[in-house]
This record gives C-alpha cells, sequence and structure tokens, in this order.
C-alpha cells in the first residue's frame, strides 16, 4: 500500500519539511475484503479441525487395534429371526426398518428371503444384511 502526502490542515511549516504533511492512503480497503479474508480464515481452521479430528480417530484406532471403520455392509453377519406365533411380514418389517424408511422395500426383501408371503412359527428367515 502507497501513501501520498498532503499538506496540514494549518499549513504550520515550523515542524520540518515532513512535519507538515500527514500520511494519507490511497484507498481505503473496503469491508467485503475483510469479511471475505475473515471466511477464507474461518474454512482453513475448520478444514484443519476436520483433518486433525480425522487423523486422531485413525491414530487412537491403530493403537486400540481397530484402525478405520468398517465398509458399508461388510460389517456383521447376517441376522437370522425365528418367525414367533402371530408374526407377520408387515410386523417383522416395521420393528426392522429405520424410521423415514418405506416400509413396504422391507417386506419384500423379507418375502424373498422367506420364500413366499406365508410364515409358519419356528421358520428360520435369514434376513439380509445392508440395503
Amino acid at each position: 500500500m502507497t501513501t501520498t502526502f498532503v499538506p496540514h490542515p494549518t499549513g504550520r511549516p515550523s515542524l520540518g519539511a515532513l512535519g507538515a504533511f500527514r500520511a494519507v492512503p490511497d484507498r481505503v480497503t473496503p469491508t467485503q475484503v475483510y469479511r471475505r479474508r475473515r471466511m477464507v480464515a474461518a474454512l482453513v481452521l475448520a478444514t484443519t479441525i476436520f483433518c486433525g479430528t480425522l487423523v486422531a480417530g485413525e491414530l487412537a484406532g491403530r493403537v486400540n487395534g481397530v484402525p478405520g471403520g468398517a465398509p458399508a455392509g461388510a460389517a456383521g453377519e447376517p441376522v437370522v429371526y425365528v418367525v414367533q406365533p402371530g408374526d407377520t411380514l408387515w410386523a417383522i418389517a416395521e420393528r426392522l426398518t429405520p424410521a423415514g424408511i418405506d416400509v413396504r422395500h422391507t417386506v419384500d426383501r423379507l418375502t424373498i428371503a422367506a420364500g413366499g408371503p406365508l410364515l409358519q412359527p419356528g421358520q428360520r428367515i435369514e434376513l439380509p444384511v445392508g440395503g
């Protein structure tokens, strides 16, 4: 940033050659520039914290012997459900389906896994894992 010297409003030259002048910046930095700088700094800080959290989690996992997370659909084994008297595909599907998911998709998957729409008490249904 460069400055321009303008004469002092009182015009008193007794302060020396440079004392009679005051520094005035060529242009004033608008507040938008400061706002952008703050946003970039906040973004860099948030990214640093996020990456640090991931690295810390991975290091903690290695210390505990369980590095990283399990890939989706690969965790666990299929669940075997034993049909109880009075159970229906809809009742089982409502218990298994997470909130916000259409129950009909789970009923379709259970029908395929059970080999048809009819259930018998004591029947074992291998519930498919994942979507």
